[in-house]
């Protein structure tokens, strides 16, 4: 306001004295022509700090709609778009805000479309899984049913011990899927009763220590505590730990050594599940816990849906723990799980 009214009276004067001079203007023609440039100058004024900006964040907005997550252009075909010097000061928090927007939603992008690739990849992965075992049922089926040959008693008894194998492994598949979509809907029902957690842990690693399918891996476990009773959901937190030891299973030669270890720390526990296996990278450590990522090859059996150990932290969340990971490529992996007393 005060650029324009000091433009009004210096116009003002300079036409009173010119027209003084002439004679050929009365004070009103004077006092409107001063008003106009003064308007004129008030309405450039109005535009380079005004709307201008106003416009430019319009286009920019514009842009982000259209999937360019980046600032406009300073200049366009050597015309110069961006604000003056002045109006980037006077908008400074604005341009700084929608600078920190363009970079959330250039980053929202890149982690939608690697969910996106993660998720076409898992689904790949279950169809694999999915088809492989149904594949030998079929076969073996097959050659039960066939005329052709006559087989023995421990043959179609070997036969049928691989369908109920294949079977069990297509109900675990699905019985992940389930959990999954049940964890995603929160209607997973929590049924805590107290146990004694130490000869509870002790029982879930004993149980997949004396599966004849881990038999080429080792097993210890170790705790600094005799007992410790709490109130949890025992069938939750076995699906959880044994997701994660079947992990380390999975993703580890023959040979391994996975050492579960128990302590007792004020107000909580720590559960660690450690392996002197192959270790992982920094993707997979990052992944580990979504649910589409695979760090295995769908051609081993074991390979698993993927989604074991997403489940397994939805499972120690609902106790209100937490769980991570730490690992080197090359020299094991350890898991942590935190549960509150």
């Amino acid at each position: 306001m005060i650029t324009p009214l000091a433009v009004y009276l210096f116009s003002f004067r300079v036409f009173r004295g010119l027209f003084s001079l002439t004679s050929l203007a009365s004070e009103e023609i004077m006092h409107l022509t001063a008003v106009f440039l003064s308007a004129v100058l008030a309405a450039s004024i109005f535009f380079i700090f005004v709307l201008r900006p106003i416009l430019y964040v319009i286009h920019w907005i514009q842009s982000l709609s259209q999937g360019v997550f980046q600032e406009p252009a300073m200049y366009d075909q050597g015309r110069k778009v961006f604000p003056s010097r002045g109006s980037q000061f006077l908008y400074k928090e604005l341009l700084e805000q929608m600078q920190s927007l363009s970079n959330q939603l250039k980053q929202s992008e890149a982690d939608r479309a690697a969910l996106e690739k993660s998720r076409q990849d898992w689904l790949a992965g279950i169809t694999h899984d999915l088809k492989t075992p149904l594949t030998y049922i079929q076969g073996y089926a097959s050659m039960i049913s066939s005329q052709e040959y006559k087989w023995t008693e421990a043959e179609v008894l070997d036969f049928g011990k691989k369908i109920e194998e294949k079977s069990k492994y297509i109900k675990d598949l699905i019985d992940d899927l389930n959990l999954s979509f049940q964890s995603k809907d929160g209607k997973i029902a929590v049924h805590k009763t107290e146990t004694d957690v130490i000869a509870f842990i002790r029982k879930c690693v004993l149980d997949i220590a004396n599966s004849k399918q881990f038999y080429n891996y080792g097993f210890s476990f170790e705790t600094n505590i005799d007992r410790l009773p709490m109130v949890l959901d025992t069938g939750l937190i076995q699906r959880a730990l044994q997701n994660v030891l079947i992990n380390g299973i999975v993703h580890n030669p023959p040979g391994t050594e996975i050492t579960v270890s128990v302590q007792k720390q004020p107000q909580k526990i720590l559960i660690k599940i450690e392996d002197n296996g192959n270790g992982m990278n920094d993707e997979t450590k990052r992944n580990l816990f979504e649910t589409y990522y695979r760090g295995t090859s769908t051609d081993r059996p074991t390979g698993g849906s993927g989604l074991g150990m997403s489940i397994a932290k939805k499972f120690i969340e609902l106790h209100h723990g937490s769980i991570y990971v730490e690992s080197v490529t090359g020299q094991g992996s350890s898991i942590f799980i935190v549960l509150p007393v």
